[in-house]
Order: C-alpha cells, then sequence, then structure tokens
C-alpha cells in the first residue's frame, strides 16, 4: 500500500516488507495506474489527469525503518535455544524463484501493490520487472544474531501459514473498532440525574430481553450502549471473516466490552487489541493524538478489512478501511465531537437495526468477500483493491465543482481531503463549471457557481 507521499506502507511484521528495501520506480503511465487505485476517475480530462501525474513521488527506500522494525520483531519473540542460522545469502535464493502455487511457499518479489492489483480490477502492469532479490537485503540483518535471524524468519513462515489456514476456511481478517462504531460509552459523571434515571428504567426494562442493548457497569463507573443490529451483525459477520476487536480504550475496558459482545468467546476467541494506558477506560480516539496500526492482525494487509468510525487513525491503512457514520447514543459524546443537536438518547429514538449503520455495513462486507472468492487465484486479488471498486460506484457519473472550499487561485485543490474524497467514491472533480457538472459543493449561497448551477437545474450541496 501507498500513502499521499507515495511510501510504501505496511505492518511490521508484514514478511513482504523485506522485499521493499529497494521499491520498484514506476514509469510511463503509471501515474494513472496509481490515481485509479486510489479511486481517481479517468474520464476526466486531461488537464487533471497531468496535475495528478505530476505529483506522484517515487517511493523512498525504507530500508533503515524496516530494519528497526525487524529488530524489534526479533526482541518480542523468544527463541528458547540458540539455533544456528547460516547467512541470509545461503538460506535464500539469489535470485527470483519460479514455486508452484501456494501461499505458503510462494516467494514474492514485490507486493500485489508493484505488479498486480487484482486482475479482477486492475490490468496487470507489463514491462515492470523487480531485480531484487534477496540478497540484495543481507545488509539488512547486519547486527543480528542468529537467534534473531531464526525468530524473524519463524514469524514470517507463521503468517504466511495463518493466512493459509484462513483461505481454506474461506474467511477474511475483518478489524472492528469499539467505541463510536459498535457501541458508545459514558462515564457515570457524565450524564446528568435526568437522563440517568431514564438509563436505570431503560436498563432494567433491556435485562429481561435475549439480546441486551444497554449496560450499567458500577465497577467501572460506566454506561454502555450497543449500535442497534449489533448481534445480527456480528453472527453473519463472524461466518465470513475472522473478527478483531480493536480499542484505543485500555485493557480493562476491552476484555469487558468483548465479554459483553461475546460472552462465549466464541467470535473474537482472545483477538482483542487495546492500545489505550491505563488511565483512560474509553477510545482515545479524538482526544489523544494516536493512531492504529495491523500489527496485531495476521495475515497480509491484502486480506484485512477495517470498520472504523474515524479515518485519522489509520494513517498506513486508508485503503483497507470502511468509515462509518459516529454512533452518539449519549449527549457527551456529541459535545465531545462538538456535535450539534440532541443526541439519540435526548429525542429518545435510536437508528434502525434492519438498515441502519451496521446493517448498510454488513452488506458491504459480505459483497467484498463475495467477490474475493470468486477469484480463481487467491494470491492475485486484494481486498483493497475490490473496496476501491465499490466505493467508485457510489458516485460514478458525478462532475463536482466548489465554490469557496478554498481559496481561490489554490495551488493544489486535488489535495483537499473533500476533492480527494470525492474522487475516492467515483466523482470527476473540477476547478470550471461546464455542461457536464451535476454537483456544485459550495460553502455559501449567492456566489457565480451556485446562482449557474441553481438557474440549469443542478444540484448544490453543503461541503457537510
Amino acid at each position: 500500500m501507498q500513502d499521499e507521499s507515495g511510501k510504501i506502507r505496511m505492518k511490521p511484521r508484514d514478511p513482504r516488507r523485506i522485499l521493499h528495501g529497494n521499491t520498484v520506480q514506476r514509469s510511463g503511465n503509471l501515474g494513472s495506474e496509481q490515481s485509479k487505485t486510489n479511486g481517481t476517475i479517468a474520464s476526466g480530462t486531461e488537464a487533471e489527469t497531468k496535475i495528478k501525474q505530476s505529483h506522484v513521488v517515487p517511493p523512498p527506500d525504507i530500508s533503515r525503518q524496516f530494519t528497526k522494525n525487524l529488530k524489534n520483531i526479533a526482541d518480542l519473540i523468544s527463541v528458547p535455544q540458540a539455533v544456528n542460522v547460516p547467512p541470509v545469502s545461503q538460506t535464500l535464493p539469489s535470485q527470483p524463484v519460479q514455486m508452484k502455487a501456494g501461499r505458503e511457499t510462494k516467494v514474492e518479489v514485490s507486493s500485489p501493490d508493484d505488479q498486480r492489483m487484482g486482475t479482477c480490477l486492475m490490468p496487470e502492469v507489463s514491462g515492470v520487472h523487480s531485480q531484487n532479490t534477496w540478497g540484495d537485503f543481507e545488509h539488512l540483518f547486519e547486527g543480528f544474531d542468529d537467534q534473531q535471524k531464526a525468530a524473524i524468519h519463524r514469524e514470517r513462515a507463521r503468517r504466511i501459514e495463518e493466512q493459509k489456514k484462513m483461505f481454506a476456511a474461506r474467511k477474511l481478517c475483518l478489524v472492528l473498532d469499539l467505541d463510536h462504531t459498535l457501541l458508545n460509552s459514558a462515564k457515570f459523571n457524565e450524564v446528568d440525574p435526568v437522563h440517568d434515571e431514564i438509563l436505570r428504567k431503560k436498563e432494567e426494562q433491556d435485562r429481561e430481553k435475549p439480546q441486551r442493548h444497554l449496560f450499567r457497569f458500577p465497577y467501572m463507573g460506566m454506561w454502555t450502549k450497543l449500535r442497534p443490529g449489533i448481534w445480527n451483525f456480528l453472527e453473519k459477520a463472524s461466518k465470513l471473516y475472522e473478527l478483531h476487536l480493536y480499542t484505543m480504550g485500555n485493557k480493562l475496558y476491552a476484555t469487558e466490552m468483548a465479554k459483553v459482545l461475546d460472552p462465549k468467546g466464541i467470535l473474537f476467541a482472545g483477538r482483542v487489541i487495546s492500545r489505550g494506558d491505563d488511565g483512560d477506560p474509553f477510545d482515545g480516539d479524538e482526544r489523544v493524538p494516536k493512531s492504529k496500526d495491523l500489527e496485531g492482525v495476521l495475515g497480509m494487509e491484502s486480506a484485512v478489512v477495517i470498520i472504523d468510525d474515524s479515518v485519522r487513525v489509520w494513517p498506513h491503512n486508508k485503503l483497507n478501511l470502511i468509515v462509518v457514520e459516529r454512533y452518539t447514543y449519549f449527549p457527551c459524546s456529541r459535545r465531545q465531537f462538538g456535535l450539534p443537536g440532541p443526541s439519540l438518547l435526548e429525542i429518545d429514538h435510536d437508528e434502525r437495526p434492519e438498515d441502519g449503520t451496521l446493517a448498510s455495513s454488513l452488506a458491504v462486507i459480505e459483497r467484498i468477500h463475495q467477490i474475493f472468492f470468486s477469484h480463481p487465484s487467491l494470491d492475485d486479488v486484494d481486498v483493497r483493491n475490490i473496496l476501491a471498486a465499490e466505493q467508485r460506484k457510489i458516485l460514478s457519473g458525478c462532475r463536482i465543482v466548489f465554490s469557496r472550499v478554498f481559496p481561490v487561485g489554490e495551488a493544489n485543490p486535488h489535495l483537499h481531503p473533500l476533492w480527494q474524497t470525492a474522487e475516492q467514491f467515483g466523482a470527476v472533480c473540477t476547478n470550471q463549471i461546464d455542461e457536464h457538472v451535476t454537483h456544485v459543493v459550495a460553502n455559501s449561497l449567492g456566489t457565480d457557481k451556485v446562482n449557474w448551477a441553481l438557474s440549469t437545474g443542478r444540484f448544490v450541496v453543503n461541503p457537510g
């Protein structure tokens, strides 16, 4: 995967990292392929395409960062006894090797991002051949002892074996954010007495139901409300995906929420990741500038789907991410995010389980799973391409012009988040109005572009 700067991003334990010390430099028409991968529609004007191509930055060498990550992995993995391992140049082929099909034996010379972006969605890039070999990376292992080298190789083999088992069961990985995605929690001191009394009555009634949605935890001083549709979502998703629970809250909070969502320990089976400090039990999404990664998730990033209410906390895995609307049941949660208007508790009205956020998300991940396993070669398909293709359908056919969204004369309007989001979902963005424009996105009424849109029957929408 590449971020906006063109830098290859992989989780620290991804064995493909070792193959990216001297990443292939793209050339020719590859800039347009990069744009397509990020959701750019090829039907844009020639001038717009040139602008996008001019900002494709060749990926830098990441060998130094990679070496640091390798050292971290080696330190974390305990080696019971010394293992005599020959030098890397002797244990690994010095030239690219043709291996039999099968993820457990296949050696990829470059990642799917550099060679084949999933043949069902992207054409194979011709004329690009990596000359990288395992021998090229021998210098990265300088300073490692035999035990550390052995640990790194075992970790690589373990991850490939886990992915093999997952595919044999026809499953992918699904990483689920906790707070504001699957549920909403509030501390007792954040709930006023009037709402506390209402919650107590609701909790008493809810306690009699076979599948509860409202919980009071005196020992944590906290209320928790599950998002409508959660039980149906988890049941059906678990048949297609290995579920991982991910929270920026502390371990106690993560453990208790896992018990609520999976009392029998079957759905998550211990796959719970917590990253918060011990002082705050809640998801630190917007209050602490932390980020999430896929280090604790088994398998390759090409087989991982993420559902979260925040894109900001996944800086290196945006292409794996399905962003959902925040679930803010409690008034304090709306205040926390600066959202105007009453909360769901205040209006005594919740999302509809049959067509709410989780129901919509379930339909998307079911579609991704169907497309992935209909591919003849699972080694050549990538969930990131499937998700990108599905997203492009949403605004397909829309041509958008912006009015007073960014400063007049902005040199790089295509770098604005709204411009990039629109393209990600299939729209074509432009600076000038023409007969093909379908929508004007404006911060205020009365501009020339807005008046033109209203007079010609085009849609005028607010950036929100």
